[in-house]
């Protein structure tokens, strides 16, 4: 089934001009803030079909112009002045970019994320899990994520940094994570509630990122984090309000939304692809979520 399988955004597939900077595939960086010939920045959005799924956390910090997108089948619009994170396992669909717009976008692996260890780090990891943080910024606030991207760049050119460029890279990244957070006051309550359950909270997403397709047992995500289901159920429904299964839905649902509204798959090639035992029982778990038959959401 590999063939019917949800296609990736990744940021290596972007028509990205020559200021992009690769660290393998695990950071990206460009921007078209001196490339006079890249005012319509649509020529950078691959002209594949959407909608995809997010396979890394992107920041992307509008200078001028604007940019529009979907994420989760919900629209956004980020102006000058704002930045938005888009977290890893995200679905994104329908870009447009107004002529003229200046970005600057960085791309980074979800598992990089633990390169910081601290409660602040571990806080905007649990902020970023299936969600995206939109913030309006003060002009100190647009200045300040500009120094920090230059000196992210010199980083990742300089031969000085070669040795350590990728670890030092991600404390510039933790930098301009911070800076974001300070731009949003639901961002400084979290950091202020950051604690040991923020960790399982983030470890517990994490692991449901990477398992959602084949296994949607509670138990087995208690198991993997070494807890009792009991206890790990508390703590995920008192830290987000929201029931484990319920965090497992969305990502299988969104998944399934993706493929269905793609016109790529056909119904029973979508639940093949999430392992459910039959097209009939993805027809009804789909339909419970959803309120409409995946044959009438496509």
């Amino acid at each position: 089934m590999e063939d019917h399988i949800l296609q990736s955004l990744d940021l290596s597939m972007f028509r990205v001009n020559d200021t992009a900077v690769f660290v393998g595939s695990k950071l990206v960086a460009f921007d078209n803030l001196e490339d006079s010939s890249a005012d319509n920045v649509m020529t950078l959005v691959p002209q594949e079909k959407f909608p995809k799924k997010c396979v890394s956390n992107v920041i992307v910090l509008v200078l001028k112009g604007r940019v529009c997108f979907n994420v989760n089948f919900r629209e956004y619009e980020v102006t000058a002045g704002s930045c938005v994170v888009v977290a890893s396992g995200t679905i994104v669909d329908k870009v447009r970019i107004d002529d003229g717009t200046k970005v600057i976008v960085l791309s980074f692996s979800h598992y990089d994320m633990s390169v910081m260890s601290t409660p602040q780090q571990r806080s905007v990891h649990r902020l970023y899990a299936l969600q995206v943080v939109h913030v309006s910024l003060l002009p100190q606030q647009v200045e300040m994520l500009l120094s920090a991207y230059k000196i992210l760049r010199t980083i990742l050119t300089d031969p000085l940094f070669a040795n350590r460029k990728e670890d030092t890279a991600y404390h510039c990244i933790y930098l301009m994570t911070c800076i974001i957070e300070n731009g949003s006051s639901n961002q400084r309550e979290l950091v202020s509630k950051s604690s040991r359950k923020d960790e399982i909270v983030a470890q517990f997403l994490q692991c449901v990122n990477e398992n959602y397709r084949e296994r949607r047992d509670l138990g087995f995500y208690a198991e993997s984090l070494g807890l009792s289901l009991k206890y790990m159920s508390h703590v995920v429904f008192e830290q987000t309000g929201r029931h484990p299964s319920q965090w497992i839905k969305d990502y299988v649902i969104l998944d399934a939304k993706a493929m269905l509204r793609s016109g790529r798959y056909t119904v029973q090639q979508v639940a093949d692809d999430l392992h459910f035992p039959n097209q009939s029982f993805f027809g009804k778990y789909f339909k419970e979520a959803v309120g409409v038959s995946p044959k009438k959401w496509k």
